[in-house]
């Protein structure tokens, strides 16, 4: 970044304070004008592109989804077998994808990482047609990068319960007074003073839990997307090494282990607490993920894939 960059970056951090804070690793040329079912993008005070938000497709689908995050687990599923089924690819995800001549339903990327250091990924996702699922830090560095992304039509923002562009975050206090007024909402009873990040939420208007993966993210939308069984490959966290399914020095894995307590037990307990609530199947394709199976009941790619036959049969 060059120096008088670095400079306007420190202004504008100091314009919008604390309240704001969440807005700070935008760049000072970006800004969002939120409308009531899309955002207007702006660089330099000038539009360049409508973006609708994510809530603009809830409850549109059906039937079975798989999710696929990107451990190393992945690198021995066949892609080909699920090619026929709506699939959720999850940020680097989309070279499984690509490397089988795939495209992919969704693609979710939220990870500034992601966006800085492999943008390859990004500029995949959104040329797959495959809708893309971004928050606004992404938009802003894709305004930034390639603004001409943001105009292909295949773009939504999605966003977290408690940081939302435009809105100043409040504190947690007033963040569970609202979500306890939400039957849409699900909080932890003993995890209460982290409930702007920990939760499950079935409505995308109001947000998402972030939950320190990307994975909880993608959980919550296939559940507000409207999918009645959901299955979830690659999603390791940690339990088969720290590395992904591919090779990068320059994009070394989470450390998943550290976040594990307790954002994503718990975001991941009060999925299945949604599973069970609402009849919609989640499970783990991971055999040696680090989450137990306790939380998300686990079983074989195989075994999933008989599964959706039977259930396809029984409605036949």
């Amino acid at each position: 970044m060059r120096f008088l960059d670095k400079l306007r970056m420190g202004y504008r951090r100091w314009q919008l304070g604390d309240a704001f804070k969440h807005q700070y690793n935008c760049h000072p040329d970006f800004d969002l004008q939120r409308g009531e079912h899309s955002c207007t993008v702006l660089w330099k005070k000038q539009p360049i592109a409508t973006i609708p938000f994510a809530h603009t497709l809830s409850q549109q689908q059906r039937g079975p989804c798989w999710i696929v995050a990107s451990g190393p687990s992945l690198a021995e599923i066949d892609l080909q077998k699920i090619a026929s089924y709506p699939t959720i690819s999850l940020n680097c995800a989309i070279k499984k994808f690509s490397a089988a001549k795939l495209h992919p339903t969704d693609c979710v990327i939220v990870d500034h990482r992601v966006f800085e250091r492999q943008w390859d990924c990004v500029v995949e996702s959104v040329r797959s047609g495959a809708r893309c699922f971004f928050n606004f830090e992404g938009l802003s560095i894709i305004a930034e990068r390639a603004p001409e992304l943001l105009k292909q039509g295949n773009l939504y923002l999605i966003e977290s319960v408690s940081r939302k562009y435009g809105v100043a975050r409040g504190s947690a206090e007033q963040y569970l007074q609202a979500f306890t007024q939400s039957p849409e909402i699900l909080l932890a009873p003993d995890l209460l003073p982290f409930c702007r990040s920990i939760g499950f939420s079935h409505n995308l208007k109001q947000g998402v839990f972030a939950g320190k993966t990307v994975a909880t993210w993608a959980v919550q939308l296939a559940f507000a997307l409207g999918y009645e069984a959901i299955y979830i490959l690659g999603m390791d966290l940690g339990g088969t090494g720290k590395a992904h399914f591919y090779a990068d020095q320059h994009n070394p894995s989470p450390d998943f282990l550290r976040y594990y307590e307790p954002h994503i037990r718990g975001c991941f307990e009060l999925a299945r607490l949604a599973s069970e609530k609402t009849g919609v199947k989640l499970y783990n394709l991971s055999l040696q993920s680090a989450l137990p199976a306790e939380i998300i009941p686990k079983m074989s790619f195989a075994e999933a894939l008989q599964q959706i036959t039977e259930t396809a049969s029984v409605k036949k």
